[in-house]
Order: structure tokens, then sequence, then C-alpha cells
């Protein structure tokens, strides 16, 4: 049975937009090279300057992930976040720096890492505080080095919000998902107050997000 007529403009919108990334992405296993990790960081860090558990055990599934390549030299990290705040209180240095000095202790080439210099090269000054602003730099980095294999590592409650920004961005990722007893955060709140901001392409509730955690 075709039940196109019971979906609703927005549904089927997103339905087209889902089939033009997986095929892009079917184009890019043929024509590209390499890998991109994208490591979707977590604030706040810890004592300002430290990835805490959840973005830790994050950070050790893309290591995981990246030691099943063979030729690891075509294995790419990117870590996004610039510096934030919350509650009032700002980390000392950005997401990005803390996640690049992590995989760089555990012996990852830094040349291997796009952090703040990914940010500032394709958003500015305006920054990468939120989902939106994580992949479409993780696209913007896909596309300009042709890389073939996009992976994304996040936590489960926030992968579907993460998959919704890519696929908008026109790119569809391998999913891995990295859990902790604590997560930053709430599924019901994914469901019903995050997911459809994307959906609905909410940009004041995004500019809002980005100035709530702006480091001023």
């Amino acid at each position: 049975m075709d039940n196109t007529k019971q979906r609703s403009p927005l549904h089927l919108l997103w339905l087209d937009k889902y089939e033009k990334a997986l095929s892009a992405m079917e184009a890019a296993r043929k024509s590209g090279n390499g890998v991109l990790i994208e490591v979707a960081a977590q604030h706040p860090l810890k004592d300002g300057k430290y990835p805490a558990e959840e973005f830790q055990a994050r950070l050790d599934l893309a290591l995981k992930i990246y030691n099943e390549f063979e030729n690891k030299k075509d294995v790419k990290f990117y870590i996004p976040g610039s510096r934030h705040q919350e509650n009032g209180k700002a980390d000392l240095v950005s997401l990005s720096e803390a996640g690049k000095n992590y995989l760089i202790s555990k012996g990852i080439p830094q040349s291997n890492i796009f952090a703040d210099d990914a940010n500032y090269e394709i958003m500015g000054e305006k920054g990468v505080y939120n989902s939106t602003d994580e992949c479409y730099v993780s696209c913007k980095l896909f596309e300009k080095y042709n890389f073939k294999e996009l992976h994304l590592i996040c936590s489960p409650n926030q992968m579907m919000r993460k998959m919704l920004c890519y696929i908008d961005f026109g790119y569809f990722p391998n999913i891995h998902t990295a859990s902790y007893e604590k997560m930053y955060h709430n599924p019901i709140n994914e469901i019903f107050e995050c997911i459809p901001k994307v959906l609905e392409h909410n940009q004041k509730a995004q500019d809002e997000t980005r100035n709530a955690r702006r480091v001023r």
C-alpha cells in the first residue's frame, strides 16, 4: 500500500534529503580516499581543560575504530567545539583543544586531527556550539579533502539529532555510540525539544543555544 499521500510535506522533504544523502555517500565511496571520524565533544570539561568521563568514552571508542583500519595515516579525526560556558562557568580551553590533546597523548599524530583550526577556517568568529555547527564543519571537511568514509561517534541519546543534521547537509555517516552511566543528553528532551528544532530549521533556537554557550 502506497501511503505517500498520508505523509506530511515535512516528512516527504526529509525522505528526499535522506535519499540524496545516501546517494552522496555512495558516490564518495567510489571516488574518495581516506576516512574522517567526527568525535562529538561534550561540555563541561573536567577542571576546565580535560575531557570528562562521557567525552573520554567517545574518544576511546574513536581510538578503537581508528586501530581497526590498516592504513592509519589515511584516518583523520575531527574534534568539534569552541570554548564553552555553562551556568556561568567557562571552560579554560575549547572542546576541540581538549579532545585533540587527549588523542595526542594516546599517540595520534597532531597532523591527523582537525580541531580549532577547522572550526575557525569554516565557521570563523561564529564558532562551533551545537550539533548543527559540528555536522556542518564535518561535512565541509569531508568534501574538501574528498574522504570516502565518514564516521560519527556520539552519545546514543543525541544520535538521532546528529543524524538529522548530517542528512540536512547532504551526508549519512556510519554511526557509533558510546554509552556512559550518567549521560548529558536527556532522551526525552531530545525527542520533544531538540529534534523538532532541527526538523523545522528553527534558526532562533539555534542562535539562542550558541549565545548561551559562547564565552565572551
